[in-house]
């Protein structure tokens, strides 16, 4: 006579798959919810070395004078310590009256500017 196991113990495939599947479901809706923060965090970024640009070319009109061309490699360096992200594309010229500076990131599609008077579009 053969014996046969009649406890046994643990999950059916049927049960497997509804767990599968289950989880699944949760991490698209989860990183479906994560795009707008990382498309935000990308676009603060850019933002923040356009503003870190401006400031840095202040001081630089403040030593140089205000008639002075301040632009990105002139405020790069050990000299006034400009350093923008990697991810950051950033361009800006102009005397203090006359600045004008761009920023975007490569990871977004939006583009912020500058103008002499410190608006941020």
């Amino acid at each position: 006579m053969r014996a046969t196991i009649t406890d046994q113990s643990g999950f059916t495939l049927i049960e497997l798959l509804i767990i599968t599947g289950i989880i699944g479901i949760l991490a698209t809706a989860g990183l479906l919810s994560y795009q707008p923060y990382k498309k935000r965090a990308y676009d603060i970024d850019a933002k923040a070395n356009l503003q870190s640009l401006f400031l840095t070319c202040k001081l630089y009109w403040n030593d140089k004078g205000s008639t002075t061309n301040c632009n990105v490699s002139a405020v790069s360096g050990s000299s006034y310590g400009f350093a923008s992200s990697a991810e950051v594309t950033i361009s800006g010229q102009g005397t203090e009256s006359n600045f004008s500076g761009t920023a975007i990131h490569n990871s977004s599609t939006t583009t912020y500017a500058v103008d002499e008077k410190s608006v941020y579009r």
